[in-house]
């Protein structure tokens, strides 16, 4: 009699060592002050869209000595040089799961999370 492994567990344990590994990353990406750096990214769009003024980015532009258009433009480009640095990490744990959802044993699921920082 051949005995194998039941792999739905393991499969369930590597994907949550996978998520808690992105998650990680995802966060050292978006930094602490994530959420005023998307609300000025929204400013910014309405910002650059409407040219209305932003109680946000106004400040902050007068500061800088720059107009509102100006710093709303600056932040957008980083804003989006993020996205595209997350769009790459969103598809590298999304071939990640595809890997755990093919793996045949359990060494073989250590491995695909070693590759990936776990």
């Amino acid at each position: 009699m051949k005995m194998t492994k039941d792999m739905t567990a393991f499969r369930a344990v590597a994907e949550a060592r996978l998520n808690k590994i992105f998650a990680e990353r995802h966060a050292a990406i978006l930094g602490p002050l994530y959420a005023v750096h998307a609300r000025k990214a929204a400013d910014a769009a309405c910002v650059v869209a409407s040219d209305v003024s932003s109680l946000l980015l106004a400040p902050e532009a007068k500061r800088r000595g720059v107009s509102e258009k100006t710093l709303a433009a600056q932040v957008l480009i980083r804003a989006n040089r993020q996205s595209a640095i997350l769009g790459l990490l969103e598809a590298e744990r999304q071939d990640a799961q595809a890997e755990i959802a093919a793996a045949k044993s359990p060494a073989e699921l250590d491995s695909i999370l070693a590759v990936h920082g776990g």
